[in-house]
């Protein structure tokens, strides 16, 4: 069975926080990425926004706002933060916000990103 969130997530901070709470909260999740030790930026290009996700594979998970790695091994670049925040509402899916260019996969894999998607999308 699978619960829809009908939370309505107004602005990127909101979606940060249920970031940490996927992971924190959802066992696949932390065992997708159990194996994951790779910090990932994402760059939001309307405001310049830097976020940085450190994943410490099945233990972990910080988010640090308006921060940034230049060498983070996955680079994720949004068009714009509502980008983030209509994925999270469901008003966009992960795949169709790819293919029409609202994000870029700028270092990694799309690999990388597929492993993400729980948290994310």
């Amino acid at each position: 069975m699978c619960i829809i969130s009908m939370a309505n997530f107004n602005n990127i901070e909101e979606c940060l926080k249920e970031i940490e709470r996927r992971y924190n909260e959802n066992e696949k999740a932390r065992d997708k990425l159990s194996s994951f030790h790779d910090p990932i930026q994402m760059t939001f290009s309307d405001t310049g926004r830097k976020v940085l996700l450190l994943i410490n594979g099945d233990q972990g998970i910080e988010v640090k706002d308006n921060t940034a790695d230049e060498n983070a091994a996955v680079k994720i670049e949004f068009t714009e933060e509502q980008v983030l925040m209509d994925m999270f509402n469901g008003e966009i899916g992960g795949v169709k916000a790819y293919s029409s260019g609202k994000i870029k996969i700028v270092e990694g894999s799309i690999r990388n990103l597929m492993k993400l998607r729980k948290l994310m999308f």
